[in-house]
């Protein structure tokens, strides 16, 4: 059995990651309902070679969700839609900066409780992003084909 991830080893590999995916991930997240938080974790632990079931992985989104919705969710709808209001053009990208940063602080927040609630892990390679995107009926060849990119992306960091 494996411990998994500390939070600083999830968010160092987030911070290098994400940029490299961030158009992959904001495009699952609006289409499918990724959690790119949980997405990053499931990349950081297949790069790793350990694993969790489907049942693990489920629960550890259904932990997720509830906070996703209540704060990160209508938070970044806020973001979203600033540039909607009646402030000057420089206020409302203040605005819109000041959200960003909130929004950064809760998406660690996500990180912190995936790594609070995730089980003890099995040393095995596994298809994990595949599980995750099955488990949201998300599944296309398009998919396929990024999937396999977002591999050789994170290969690349380590």
């Amino acid at each position: 059995m494996v411990n998994p991830p500390t939070e600083q080893q999830l968010w160092q590999f987030s911070l290098a990651l994400y940029p490299k995916i961030q158009q992959w991930c904001l495009d699952w997240q609006d289409s499918f309902g990724v959690n790119i938080n949980l997405l990053l974790l499931l990349c950081y632990l297949e790069q790793q070679r350990i694993s969790l079931t489907a049942k693990q992985l489920q629960q550890l989104s259904a932990k997720l969700e509830h906070f996703n919705r209540q704060f990160t969710q209508p938070l970044r709808a806020l973001r979203r839609n600033s540039n909607h209001t009646s402030l000057s053009a420089a206020a409302q990208q203040q605005l819109k900066q000041t959200l960003l940063a909130a929004e950064l602080s809760l998406e660690q927040l996500e990180q912190q409780l995936l790594i609070e609630h995730c089980p003890t892990l099995t040393p095995q390679a596994q298809p994990l992003i595949e599980l995750y995107l099955a488990q949201l009926q998300a599944s296309n060849l398009a998919i396929a084909s990024q999937i396999l990119d977002l591999r050789q992306t994170w290969q690349q960091l380590g």
